[in-house]
């Protein structure tokens, strides 16, 4: 086996923590849309600390990392909505956007690199996409940027097939809601 394979016959504890996980994501996500914050941020950094493990053990070590970076999200958002919120919708124009891209497309090659260059990570190009893109569009989301749907949208359908080859069916699942409901959210269904 190479140093990029793992095993994706997942145990039956992985496939249980695997749906805690996603069940614990969608209630907060379901908690959020029903204003139950700052409390739905518990399950938000619960399910993302078990998705983080659950990519470690199948090589998609960027991912893992971004999974911890919502953990420590999950923390500022439930800070953040204990306080009054000013929500102003955000625009950019169509050039800002092509920048962000070129800058981002450049760090995704630049993190795919190191992940294959010092890691067994098993799909380094796809996994820096989600990965990179994810904090891009975390940003923008948190900025209130209507444009941020349109990258959940890319980052979506993209994670459903990380998952996926991964051996990781309920995270696909996760991403294959999650895509709706950015398509929802573009066209704010």
């Amino acid at each position: 086996m190479s140093t990029t394979e793992t095993t994706l016959q997942a145990t039956p504890g992985e496939r249980w923590t695997e749906g805690l996980a996603v069940l614990l994501s969608l209630g907060y996500t379901w908690g959020y849309l029903q204003e139950w914050t700052p409390w739905c941020f518990l399950p938000a950094a619960v399910g993302a600390g078990l998705l983080a493990w659950l990519c470690w053990r199948r090589n998609i070590l960027a991912e893992s990392a971004l999974q911890l970076f919502y953990v420590a999200f999950a923390a500022y958002g439930a800070w953040l909505s204990s306080g009054t919120q000013a929500w102003t919708p955000q625009a950019e124009p169509f050039s800002w956007h092509l920048t962000a891209i070129a800058i981002t497309t450049a760090a995704t090659f630049a993190t795919a690199w190191a992940l294959k260059r010092w890691t067994r990570s098993a799909m380094p190009l796809t996994d820096a996409f989600t990965t990179v893109f994810s904090l891009w569009a975390t940003w923008l989301m948190v900025n209130n940027h209507h444009a941020n749907w349109a990258y959940w949208i890319a980052i979506d359908a993209v994670a459903i097939v990380l998952y996926a080859k991964r051996g990781l069916p309920f995270g696909a699942a996760l991403y294959a809601i999650y895509l709706v409901m950015a398509v929802m959210g573009w066209f704010e269904l």
